[in-house]
């Protein structure tokens, strides 16, 4: 019964359920108070990584609406408009769905620009009113790679990411994306940026845990899923696996509280389980729990991720 139980358990994937310390910002805009919004986030350390938060509201349905009351009447507020940005940028790929692109209809693309223009606006707006926001730097480093702006102003907009953020993780990893070759990048670019966060990267954060998206990146350039498992299961590459998880997500003194730990550790446990290192994934399911990311579950395994991620969790109890 125990084992029954186990298998249908729920993934939690909101935001909300998995950082419990986003409470009273949920709370805040769901009863429209501004005020309380904004105060959540001034109390947030200065260099902090806020785009987990800024998700967190950007993934609730229908706060648009709140959003765009506020920018109506805020004219200086460039939080809001990084909220209302972030949240117009969830609206586009929402519209333009995670089909492929050769199956993506005219009418979905010209929604998915359409949102990406908009939010574009709102979030050139709040760099201008703060370019020291680096929340609104990471969401547009997402628009370049949407609105097929090139690897370059990705880049730049990553660097004011960076310049302005200790460890600017979310930025990293949307960056990432923007330098695999199916986004105009190429191989040699997404693993020299990844390695050298790594490199660079203040042990015990999550700078650098990017090279497991990275890692994994190169492996969905292969079409067959065999191919891919080899390519995870290449012993240099599971090395540098565990060489990232170490100084990351598994050093001791990581913070498993940080905004941004789950996505980590949801892509290093899918990682070492699709290599077959059951060993190495273990401590990354005892972090998780009943949490997880969508990504990169959801891009091979589709709908049915969670099913595959209650599996891979119950063969990492076995260590």
């Amino acid at each position: 019964m125990i084992n029954l139980l186990y298998r249908l358990s729920p993934v939690r994937t909101d935001l909300f359920d998995i950082y419990p310390d986003l409470a009273p910002l949920r709370a805040s805009f769901k009863s429209g108070n501004w005020s309380g919004v904004s105060s959540y986030f001034e109390r947030l350390p200065v260099r902090a990584d806020r785009s987990v938060a800024v998700r967190a509201v950007a993934r609730t349905r229908g706060v648009e609406s709140f959003l765009q009351r506020v920018v109506d009447s805020e004219r200086d507020s460039s939080l809001v408009r990084t909220l209302l940005g972030a949240r117009l940028i969830v609206m586009a790929w929402d519209a333009r769905s995670r089909l492929l692109a050769q199956y993506v209809k005219q009418a979905q693309w010209q929604m998915f620009h359409d949102y990406l223009h908009r939010a574009e606006r709102l979030l050139a707006d709040a760099t201008t009113i703060d370019p020291t926001n680096a929340a609104a730097w990471t969401e547009r480093v997402t628009i370049a790679r949407g609105l097929g702006l090139g690897v370059d102003e990705g880049q730049r907009r990553y660097d004011r990411a960076a310049e302005h953020c200790d460890v600017p993780y979310l930025a990293q990893a949307e960056l990432t994306q923007n330098l695999c070759p199916k986004w105009g990048g190429s191989s040699y670019a997404l693993l020299t940026f990844a390695r050298g966060c790594l490199e660079t990267g203040k042990p015990g954060t999550l700078d650098g845990a990017v090279l497991a998206d990275a890692l994994i990146e190169q492996a969905f350039m292969e079409d067959d899923y065999s191919l891919m498992k080899q390519s995870l299961q290449h012993g240099s590459v599971r090395s540098e696996l565990a060489r990232a998880a170490e100084q990351t997500v598994l050093h001791p003194d990581f913070d498993p509280s940080t905004h941004g730990a789950v996505a980590a550790h949801a892509t290093f446990a899918y990682a070492f389980f699709i290599a077959g290192d059951y060993q190495r994934m273990a401590p990354h399911f005892a972090a998780l729990g009943d949490r997880s990311n969508w990504y990169p579950w959801g891009v091979w395994y589709g709908n049915k991720w969670k099913d595959t991620f209650r599996s891979a969790r119950r063969a990492a109890r076995k260590w």
